[in-house]
C-alpha cells in the first residue's frame, strides 16, 4: 500500500530568530567524499536538485549545499527512525535551533521540512511534491531569505523513508 505522511509546518521562528551562542563557521560547498559512499546520498542530491528547480521556477535564488547542515539533517532522520518519532522537536536533542547551535552551525534564521513515506517508487520526488502541496512546507522551501540547505535521509528496516531538509540564513 502506498502512503505518505507529511508533518505540519514548524518554522521555528522564535527558536531560530536569535543567533546561537558560541557559533562556529558553516561549511557550504559540495557533497563530502563520505556522502558519495552513502547509498542514500543519491536521494539527498536529487531532492537538492528538485528543490532548486522549484526555486528557479518560482523566481527564487537557488540554495547552496551545506555539508554541516546535511549531517544534522541526516542525524535527525536517523533519530526519527531509531527512536520512533516523527516531529521537528527531537526528544533527545531538542528543536532545530538547539541542534544547530550544539553542532556549532552559525545561523540568523533556520527552518526544517521533514517527510516520511513508504511504498513510493521515488522518495525524492514524493518528498518535494508533498512539500510543494503543503502551504507551510512550500513557504519554507521557497523562502528567499534562506540561502543554505542540507538534506539527510534514513530508511527503517521495513523500508520507510524519513527525510529531513534543514534551511539557514547565515549571520551577516
Amino acid at each position: 500500500m502506498r502512503w505518505a505522511v507529511l508533518t505540519a509546518l514548524l518554522l521555528l521562528r522564535s527558536g531560530c530568530s536569535v543567533p546561537p551562542p558560541a557559533p562556529a563557521p558553516s561549511q557550504p560547498g559540495t557533497a563530502a567524499a563520505s556522502e558519495t559512499d552513502d547509498p542514500l546520498a543519491s536521494i539527498n542530491r536529487k531532492i537538492f536538485r528538485l528543490v532548486n528547480r522549484q526555486r528557479r521556477l518560482h523566481g527564487v535564488r537557488e540554495l547552496e549545499w551545506n555539508n554541516a547542515l546535511a549531517e544534522q539533517a541526516r542525524l535527525q532522520s536517523a533519530d526519527m527512525v531509531e527512536r520512533g518519532f516523527f516531529e521537528h522537536d527531537n526528544p533527545a536533542h531538542g528543536p532545530l535551533a538547539k541542534r544547530l547551535s550544539a553542532a556549532g552551525i552559525r545561523w540568523a534564521r533556520c527552518a526544517e521540512n521533514i517527510f516520511r513515506e513508504q511504498g513510493m517508487e521515488d522518495p525524492a520526488d514524493a518528498a518535494v511534491e508533498g512539500w510543494m502541496r503543503s502551504p507551510g512546507h512550500r513557504a519554507i522551501l521557497l523562502d528567499p531569505l534562506f540561502v543554505e540547505t542540507g538534506i539527510g535521509a534514513a530508511i527503517s528496516p521495513d523500508t520507510e523513508y524519513f527525510i529531513t531538509q534543514d534551511f539557514v540564513l547565515p549571520p551577516m
